[in-house]
Formats: C-alpha cells, structure tokens, sequence
C-alpha cells in the first residue's frame, strides 16, 4: 500500500446487556475486506475471550466502519486488514 489504511468512521461496539450485567470483560479480533470506495465486507471473527460473547455486536459496528481506500500506485485496491476489538467495564 501507499499508506496505512485511514480510519473515516468508526462506530463503538455495542456492550451486551447480559455481558455487561455478569461483569464479564474480553475481547474479539477481527478480519475484514476494504474495498475500493472505503467500505467493510467479508467480516470474519477470527478469535474471541470468551468465545462468542461479543462476536454479533463486533460483526455488526466493523460493518458500519469506513476507511479512507488502501492504494497501490494511486489506484483504490481492495485490502485485508485485522484489528481486535476490546471490552472492558468502567
């Protein structure tokens, strides 16, 4: 790539009440498509702590992200990226 992908827009998880009600913390990580014009698709949980709690609420806000498009040479290309989603209690 040219540069690093940009973040644009970036939505917060949403805790689950059920999650959030039991104190439990952990985290999901990530794997996703983005595409030319910047949005997400091919969202993929990857690996989570503890397995499956927060992989709904993460599919759903990775799906709404969008980035500033990855370029190789100046043209927008298609890019896999990861990232892993924390959730901790205040």
């Amino acid at each position: 790539l040219d540069a690093p992908l940009t973040v644009l827009v970036r939505m917060p998880p949403v805790y689950p009440l059920g999650a959030k009600h039991r104190g439990i913390e952990g985290w999901v990580k990530v794997r996703f498509v983005v595409r030319e014009d910047g949005s997400v698709g091919q969202v993929e949980i990857v690996a989570g702590e503890p397995a499956g709690t927060f992989d709904k609420s993460v599919m759903q806000c990775v799906s709404g992200w969008r980035f500033k498009p990855g370029t190789i040479e100046g043209m927008a290309v298609r890019v896999w990226a990861e990232t892993t989603v924390r959730f901790e209690l205040r």
